[in-house]
């Protein structure tokens, strides 16, 4: 299999490790290119929550795919 295919599924198996509300949050912002505010109003949240929960999920993706790095290099 071509790694660049494999980097997609990486990518979304670590966006489907997080919590459904940060989820949503990091693909409407990046993908559908809705502001932190649409958002907001999408979800019936404030601002401020749509921002931590987007901002505060890098780091949950970052430390999924480095727990996995030693698993992927080995393919």
């Amino acid at each position: 299999m071509c790694r660049r295919f494999e980097d997609y599924g990486e990518a979304a198996e670590a966006m489907h490790s997080l919590p459904e509300e940060k989820r949503q949050a990091v693909l409407l912002y990046y993908f559908f290119s809705m502001t932190d505010a649409e958002i907001a109003e999408l979800m019936k949240v404030p601002r401020s929550t749509v921002q931590y929960r987007r901002t505060s999920s890098f780091e949950l993706l970052k430390r999924y795919l480095e727990e996995r790095a030693d698993e992927w290099n080995e393919l």
